[in-house]
């Protein structure tokens, strides 16, 4: 099974650290790599920023 960012992304912080020992354990040390990131929060930022522009839009067409 190919790992990769976004598909560690849309794992659970309990799925990703379990993906993450898993991958430790079998000596890959990509799969550790791209668990940390997304543990470690860098991953989320480009995702964060995307789901604000949505929201933002969003509100920008309804009357307050």
């Amino acid at each position: 099974m190919d790992w990769t960012l976004d598909r560690i992304q849309t794992l659970t912080k309990p799925e990703v650290k379990q993906l993450r020992a898993n991958a430790e354990r079998l000596e890959e040390p990509g799969v550790v790599a791209l668990c940390d990131e997304v543990l470690g929060g860098k991953a989320k930022t480009a995702g964060a920023s995307a789901t604000r522009l949505a929201k933002a839009t969003k509100t920008k067409g309804t009357p307050r």
